[in-house]
């Protein structure tokens, strides 16, 4: 029995050994193909990031063999290193189709000529860009305002001429016109600038510019020469410009404008020709007045441009305020002035001006009506004026003196009736020294 039960326990210790080294292989086994799958990953990163990095690399060498040119310098493309130089001339289309006969025939001999006279090759390139009207539309808005701001000051004037009383009629009508005519022209501008903006918004409209590439290649200065890079590009400078100059000269008789373009529009041209999906959404003309190109930025960060548009519209605010506030005061001040000094507004000087008018149409024709309706209707004209030509004083004045006129001359017809006239009632209306009628005499 006790052999039996060493033997059992000697089998249970031999299984667990056995299970133990078991375990222990299958767990170095595990470890084993986890570190070997984690080199093969890392392995397989490294390789990716070496793919990528020759990738880029290749991309940079073949962008900068396809772009063709180094930099823009001095109004001038330079290529391959510096042994190569160009400038680009802008050309100005004619309208040849509306010619006539003898302009077409003028403009085919001038290009004929042009193309004779050429000792140097030139190439000729078209390219079609989205119409921009930003800047006409700067300038439109620009003339507008400054319209605006021209007849706000001429009405204001006429209005103060006006309602000093210094103008006749025939001046009033002028001033009228002339408002008339400024705030038409300001109607005209507006549309114009509508009419622009609309077409601004739509990006399909594209136009074409013409250039003319000048090019000037080192190997021109000969085999044996000593110039630095610095004095070969003055030297390509000077040649590049006597010809461009030359090419102008030449195709002018043909009536085409032409114009050198500069360093910031030869940037313009090579950014649009490369970048024709992105020409419309990014300008390169504002990238260089931002500072992009430079090694550290030197735009205006957000929040100044935010606090100067702020500022800028408070200004703007407090202008129109200030303006509006001079011009109710100004207002108040004239029109006090206007009330102390018995100064009329328009309306009642117009209506003053046409009661004058009436007085005199009728003391133009005064001999078709009796002296009692005429100086009736004066009167009535007078009293209604708001400003009348004879005052009410002056009025009482004339009757009083009237009335004491004729009480006068009633007093002495009187007096000569009681001592010419017969008081018996058979001499009645019987002079008695003449022998005649003294009240028909002197009535008569």
């Amino acid at each position: 029995m006790d052999q039996l039960m060493a033997f059992l326990m000697g089998l249970m210790v031999f299984g667990g050994a056995l299970v133990g080294a078991v375990g222990v292989i299958i767990w170095q086994r595990r470890k084993g193909g986890r570190t070997a799958t984690q080199e093969a990953q890392n392995y397989r990163e490294k390789m990716e990031e070496k793919r990528k990095e020759e990738t880029a690399a290749a991309r940079s060498e073949k962008m900068k063999d396809f772009m063709e040119f180094d930099k823009v310098e001095d109004d001038m493309i330079i290529q391959d290193g510096g042994n190569r130089f160009c400038m680009v001339v802008r050309c100005m289309g004619v309208n040849y189709d509306l010619m006539s006969e003898n302009e077409m025939l003028a403009v085919e001999e001038g290009f004929g000529n042009f193309l004779n006279t050429l000792k140097f090759p030139i190439q000729l390139y078209v390219q079609s860009r989205t119409l921009d009207l930003s800047d006409g539309l700067a300038l439109y808005h620009s003339r507008l305002d400054k319209i605006r701001s021209e007849t706000e000051k001429f009405i204001e004037q006429v209005n103060m001429a006006k309602s000093s009383g210094s103008l006749d009629q025939a001046q009033r009508q002028q001033m009228d016109y002339e408002i008339k005519k400024k705030r038409n022209l300001i109607e005209y501008g507006t549309d114009i600038v509508s009419y622009i903006e609309r077409m601004s918004t739509n990006r399909n409209i594209l136009q074409r510019k013409y250039y003319m590439v000048v090019s000037y290649e080192a190997s021109e200065l000969g085999i044996a020469n000593n110039f630095s890079l610095e004095e070969t590009r003055d030297v390509a400078y000077s040649e590049l410009y006597t010809r461009c100059k030359t090419l102008q000269a030449a195709i002018a008789p043909c009536g085409v404008e032409t114009e050198l373009l500069k360093s910031e529009d030869l940037a313009e041209l090579l950014y649009i020709a490369y970048n024709k999906d992105d020409a419309n959404n990014y300008n390169i003309r504002e990238a260089l007045r931002e500072g992009v190109t430079r090694l550290y930025s030197t735009a205006t960060s957000i929040l100044e441009k935010k606090r100067a548009a702020k500022d800028a519209e408070l200004q703007e605010k407090a202008i129109a305020e200030a303006e509006n506030a001079l011009k109710v005061a100004m207002e108040s001040i004239r029109n006090k002035t206007y009330a102390d000094a018995g100064i009329l507004t328009e309306d009642e000087q117009f209506e003053d001006d046409t009661k004058k008018e009436a007085m005199q149409i009728i003391l133009d024709n005064q001999d078709s009506f009796s002296p009692m309706v005429v100086d009736k209707a004066l009167q009535d004209l007078n009293a209604g004026m708001h400003k009348p030509l004879v005052s009410q004083e002056e009025l009482d004045a004339v009757d009083e003196e009237t009335n004491a006129e004729q009480e006068q001359i009633d007093k002495e017809q009187q007096e000569y009736l009681n001592k010419n006239y017969s008081g018996s009632e058979e001499g009645l209306g019987v002079d008695n020294t003449l022998g005649s009628d003294p009240l028909a005499d002197l009535l008569s």
